[in-house]
């Protein structure tokens, strides 16, 4: 390896290639979801990733779309548990949407937002169709893969 190299091979750019590849996976999610017509304007990040400042900036950048945290960080357990109380306020014979609890309960953190840049934005949707492009083009590898480990 020359020593260029050292310079973008650190822990660091591991570290970043890997929230922007997780995040470039989310967002062709998020892309299906507009061609059904459900275009995000806002994202809500939960958990672990939500804390990073970083991986925020990013997710707002490929998403193109404000990220916003909430002030009960772990998403899924107090979602389910949110749901849970639904169930049971439902099953007491009360007739109330989902959205009369999650509005009483879920609270924005809007000290933990992220606004996306625009020149980032376009960079990443470049990058994007590249791992579109990509992925196409190994479709027929994964297929191989696949008949190959269920052997």
């Amino acid at each position: 390896m020359c020593s260029s190299d050292l310079k973008t091979f650190t822990a660091a750019h591991f570290a970043r290639a890997a929230m922007e590849g997780v995040t470039l996976g989310m967002n062709y999610g998020l892309r299906r979801l507009a061609e059904l017509g459900v275009k995000a304007t806002q994202v809500r990040a939960t958990g672990g990733g939500a804390k990073s400042k970083l991986w925020r900036q990013i997710m707002a950048d490929v998403f193109n779309a404000e990220v916003v945290t909430l002030k009960v960080s772990e998403g899924a357990a107090y979602g389910a548990a949110l749901q849970a109380l639904w169930c049971w306020r439902r099953q007491q014979g009360e007739d109330l949407d989902i959205a009369a609890i999650t509005d009483r309960f879920v609270s924005l953190n809007p000290k933990e937002s992220a606004q996306p840049d625009s020149a980032n934005a376009a960079a990443y949707a470049e990058l994007q169709a590249l791992q579109d492009e990509a992925s196409r083009g190994l479709r027929p590898a994964f297929v191989r893969h696949r008949r190959f480990v269920a052997r």
